[in-house]
């Protein structure tokens, strides 16, 4: 069978995954995939799966041509499949309006999607539990990874002076007694030392057998603090790079590189999402001088108004979030409310 291609309107086989002619995304192929909803009857089978509220309270009007004020939905007029919005004013802005049903449902199906998540969202503010600002959420888990590497990094620096310690004196030495003992010199050392800055007789026989000369307990300190640094920034340091993203731009092409991954960057000009894409589709170019197409969306001001980053992705949402691996994620509690004051009425989607 074959489909009209969204882009370049050549007609194109159903299962092909790109158009051969302008090389666009069949995204119809992806929504089989996804199992996304492609019919009308199909998506108000997913809303009601959902358990969400009647059509009147979220004002998603699935099938039904609602004629007032502040309302999305869509429905079949012949062989035509409309979607809008109703504004608070009564003006209606179509959507869609074509013979592709299931383009026309994924448009007024991710529309419900977002519009779930903002609910709960508002539903965890009244409850106190405000959802995390995207900048408050890059601070929680660089905080997070960094909590993780300093108890880390302190672990293995305190093995580190054990094992350095059982060289020392032998391998008859229990290991957990190294342990302990290094635990117990670290803590000493940084209570007296840091505060009388005198010398202490075990400090100074575990120098006089692991250094070869007389020391203070700062010196100890010094020690640990290095192999510390030194453990803290080998954790640190992969973990900061694996989940850093990075965005190129190339030629009218954005591209994303995190978590050993690339994505390739699609403006639908309403808004935008990301798709995983193979290395080897990233150009030569890109990939040889990283530098020259790197760029940054806070000082880009060409991009700013429709640049989605990464992080604030359906993709993202999707795939990388502990609450929206599955349909389920979008399942509604009967114990929340919806309010639907809370929605853009005046835009035109």
């Amino acid at each position: 069978m074959q489909i009209k291609c969204e882009y370049c309107g050549s007609m194109i086989e159903e299962t092909a995954d790109k158009c051969p002619f302008c090389g666009a995304t069949n995204n119809a192929v992806k929504r089989t995939a996804d199992k996304t909803p492609k019919t009308i009857a199909e998506l108000q089978q997913w809303y009601q799966d959902r358990h969400l509220p009647p059509y009147e309270t979220t004002r998603f009007f699935i099938g039904i041509n609602y004629k007032k004020p502040k309302a999305f939905g869509i429905y079949q007029d012949g062989d035509q499949f409309i979607v809008y919005k109703n504004k608070a004013n009564g003006e209606r802005a179509i959507r869609y309006q074509g013979t592709d049903e299931a383009y026309a449902v994924n448009e007024l199906y991710l529309k419900l999607k977002s519009e779930i998540l903002n609910q709960k969202a508002n539903n965890q503010t009244r409850k106190q539990q405000q959802t995390l600002t995207r900048e408050q959420k890059k601070e929680k888990r660089k905080n997070i990874l960094i909590t993780f590497a300093i108890f880390f990094a302190g672990f293995v620096g305190l093995i580190s002076i054990a094992i350095i310690d059982m060289l020392a004196k032998g391998f008859g030495a229990s290991l957990f007694w190294s342990v302990f003992l290094a635990i117990g010199l670290t803590i000493a050392s940084l209570i007296l030392a840091g505060k009388f800055g005198g010398r202490v007789p075990l400090l100074q026989k575990f120098h006089d057998n692991v250094i070869g000369e007389k020391s203070s307990g700062r010196a100890f300190l010094l020690t640990y603090v290095v192999i510390y640094v030194i453990s803290f920034c080998l954790l640190f340091a992969p973990l900061h790079a694996y989940y850093n993203v990075s965005y190129y731009r190339y030629n009218d092409t954005i591209y994303a590189n995190t978590r050993h991954s690339w994505y390739e960057y699609e403006d639908y000009g309403y808004g935008g999402d990301y798709e995983k894409v193979s290395k080897s589709s990233i150009p030569d170019d890109v990939l040889a001088n990283k530098t020259d197409y790197q760029f940054n969306y806070n000082d880009d001001s060409e991009w700013t108004s429709s640049f989605t980053e990464f992080e604030d992705s359906s993709y993202y949402d999707e795939h990388y979030t502990s609450d929206s691996d599955s349909d389920s994620s979008y399942d509604w509690d009967s114990g929340d409310s919806w309010d639907s004051g809370t929605t853009d009425w005046d835009s035109d989607w």
